[in-house]
């Protein structure tokens, strides 16, 4: 699992999820990346099984030989784009932009960071070099708060794309944080996290993967505990190794 929207929120799901599995005799142990970063590395080195990863890491993967074999379903859609934010009260102006500091989520976030880079650039303006300084803050709640307390003056996050009910990171966070933050703008889209697995996945790795979420999702508590740990209403099989160009250009644009 990947640390979003803070570690401690994705371990505060995964109650419901292990229960629901132990009790249909599902063995699975669930562990966290510190960052999307090493989240890819533990892939590739072969120390996990599957991941559910954010769409770079899952286009790093891919690209290795791994394969992403179910996404993310959000309001009908396997799509979703970047929202920028500031705090609420105090618009940002990126006519000043070298006068202002950016606070990121991570280098391989496309919502927290690299969707927002590419909207930037159209404008002009180098996500990293074109601001006083660029903070890269781990994970989507430490970048909001980071923003909320002024010590960041803008950042990005998850977005729902037109036409799926409205939903951005601001939903999974405090009432209190988000009281004190604003959108300012949306990014182009790209696909859904999803679950991948490495290119040395053992054999059988899918048919076990595919079984256990039968398993897991035959009843209503079983199912209502893996949307709450994906944060997600479905999961949608996609064909071996998709090509999207969007996810390689986000991939290429790594710093």
């Amino acid at each position: 699992m990947p640390p979003s929207p803070s570690i401690d929120a994705a371990r505060a799901r995964t109650a419901p999820i292990l229960s629901a599995l132990a009790a249909r005799g599902v063995p699975v142990e669930l562990v966290f990346a510190a960052s999307y970063d090493e989240l890819g590395e533990r892939l590739l080195a072969g120390a996990l099984d599957a991941a559910w990863a954010p769409p770079i890491v899952c286009a790093r993967v891919e690209a290795a030989g791994g394969v992403t074999v179910l996404r993310a379903v959000r309001g009908g859609s396997t799509s979703y784009r970047a929202a920028l934010v500031c705090r609420a009260g105090d618009p940002v102006d990126l006519a000043r932009h070298q006068e202002l500091v950016a606070g990121w989520t991570d280098e391989n976030s496309a919502a927290g960071y690299l969707l927002a880079r590419s909207w930037l650039a159209g404008r002009g303006i180098d996500a990293v070099k074109g601001f006083k300084r660029a903070l890269f803050l781990g994970n989507y709640e430490s970048a909001l708060r980071a923003i909320a307390d002024g010590r960041a003056d803008l950042g990005s996050m998850f977005a729902s794309v037109p036409g799926a009910p409205p939903h951005t990171t601001l939903d999974e966070v405090d009432d209190g944080l988000r009281a004190r933050l604003h959108v300012v703008a949306y990014t182009a889209e790209t696909q859904t996290d999803g679950v991948v697995l490495p290119p040395t996945a053992p054999p059988g790795t899918l048919e076990r993967l595919l079984a256990g979420l039968q398993a897991l999702t035959a009843d209503a508590p079983g199912a209502s505990a893996l949307r709450q740990l994906l944060g997600c209403e479905e999961l949608r099989a996609v064909p071996p190794r998709p090509t999207s160009p969007a996810l390689h250009a986000l991939m290429h644009a790594r710093r």
